[in-house]
């Protein structure tokens, strides 16, 4: 395997690149990004180990690497499988990435080099880097936490005792949070938790090794826990879901009261959570019906093929076609925006429909579309447009065009796609359908 022992040097082209990288995150791929506890980062130059739920990929990578505003480059630990190929592993190393090897990703051989990476993972952290890791060691299908792996501490116990326990090692705990886990213009979260250290584990390290990694597992855990939404109950995890939605506020709404409204929201998911664990605990009976019934409720909606937000929403035959007509109007920058912008856009689906993994979907699609597809198309309609009309100017205000049109084409779409769902609840409800309207009745006795 590639040496990896210089990647913690700053790099000026990795720094460079970031920038760009750091603008198409932050300002196009999401709509808006809540950053909460800032001020709990360490300086740079801290020896610190960023732990992090893990839900959505490289996606949660970039959110930590771009919450960092002081050019600082974390090195990431990822799963040691995807470093098999020397042309791949040499990518990754420009991406400050490292691999940790478990047994089911090779051989006994691959494992042990662990020690190794382990060895240089303390190197980075005594010269005052910073570190990142999932300590779930893979990430989850949902709103919920793993398992912490024992990676994490014998990182951090390993950095301690080669300072002779005298580091002073920053554990900053994270929590990453969306509205979407696959939308582009999408809301993302982080919540910074305050740092804390683990010289109370040192003695218990010094006799019983083992001890202490789970000591600091549970402490770290616990302290992500806080900040997550974790729904427990597994066997009723989409009941507890679309509860959750049924219950929290508008983003939309919130946003007009608060400068962080998806980490108001996910507050409010996790009270929710939390009272529905309370009455499972205190009120079996009730919490049995209420499961129940929000079972039948969501199987309703799966033959209705609707979405939890149109039940029981007042919706006028005049208003549609009110919004027909708007609809009519500005389908032009629709089409536009449709014709300069669908082929990059629509790039990632075959990749994508390969995988089966569909929580890497919104990596693919940041991924391939801001690295190749995107800036590539862009190039050759300058280009075009600039041989067809032998103006620069008209060339550069064509690109300005079709760019500023991809994210109207994209809201457009989803203004056309909640439109015909509206139609189509308007027609069933006025037509009396059953379905519909026991479906209805379950939500007003669920809410």
């Amino acid at each position: 395997m590639i040496n990896f022992d210089h990647i913690n040097e700053f790099s000026k082209s990795y720094d460079i690149n970031n920038n760009y990288l750091r603008f198409t995150h932050n300002h196009l791929y999401y709509r808006k990004i809540d950053i909460v506890g800032r001020e709990n980062i360490p300086p740079r130059g801290t020896p610190t180990l960023v732990i992090s739920n893990h839900q959505n990929g490289l996606m949660d990578a970039l959110a930590i690497l771009y919450l960092f505003d002081d050019h600082r480059q974390p090195v990431f630990i990822a799963r040691g499988d995807i470093f098999k190929k020397d042309s791949i592993a040499k990518m990754l190393r420009y991406l400050k990435i490292l691999p940790a090897f478990r047994s089911r990703d090779g051989g006994r051989d691959d494992v042990k080099r662990n020690l190794d990476f382990i060895e240089l993972e303390g190197r980075i952290l005594n010269e005052g880097g910073t570190l990142a890791m999932f300590p779930e060691a893979g990430h989850q299908a949902g709103h919920f936490m793993s398992t912490f792996k024992k990676g994490f501490p014998r990182i951090a116990f390993k950095a301690e005792e080669m300072a002779d326990f005298n580091l002073n090692l920053q554990i900053l705990p994270l929590n990453i949070y969306y509205d979407n886990y696959f939308n582009f213009r999408g809301y993302l979260s982080v919540t910074v938790g305050k740092p804390f250290r683990i010289g109370e584990f040192f003695e218990t390290y010094k006799i019983e090794p083992n001890k202490a990694f789970s000591a600091l597992n549970e402490k770290a855990r616990a302290a992500i826990k806080a900040m997550t939404l974790d729904i427990e109950d597994k066997e009723h995890y989409e009941e507890y879901d679309i509860l959750r939605q049924m219950r929290h506020t508008p983003l939309k709404e919130l946003g007009k009261r608060s400068p962080t409204p998806l980490y108001e929201q996910q507050r409010e998911d996790i009270e929710t959570v939390r009272k529905l664990d309370e009455m499972r605990a205190t009120e079996p009976e009730k919490f049995t019906a209420l499961m129940t019934g929000t079972r039948e409720y969501l199987n309703g909606l799966q033959k209705l093929n609707f979405r939890d937000w149109l039940i029981n929403y007042d919706i006028k035959a005049t208003t549609l076609v009110f919004k027909a007509l708007l609809l009519l109007a500005l389908s032009p920058f629709f089409l536009f925006g449709f014709i300069n912008n669908i082929i990059p856009f629509k790039r990632p689906e075959p990749l994508k429909r390969k995988m089966n993994d569909k929580m890497f979907s919104s990596s693919v699609n940041y991924a391939l579309s801001v690295l190749i597809s995107f800036p590539l198309w862009y190039l050759i309609i300058f280009v075009a447009a600039w041989v067809l009309t032998g103006r620069l100017w008209i060339a550069a205000a064509y690109l300005f065009a079709a760019f500023c049109t991809l994210f109207f084409f994209f809201k457009y779409k989803k203004w056309f796609i909640k439109w015909c769902a509206a139609c189509r609840y308007h027609i069933m409800d006025k037509s009396g359908s059953t379905l519909l309207h026991r479906v209805k009745e379950l939500k007003q006795k669920i809410i």
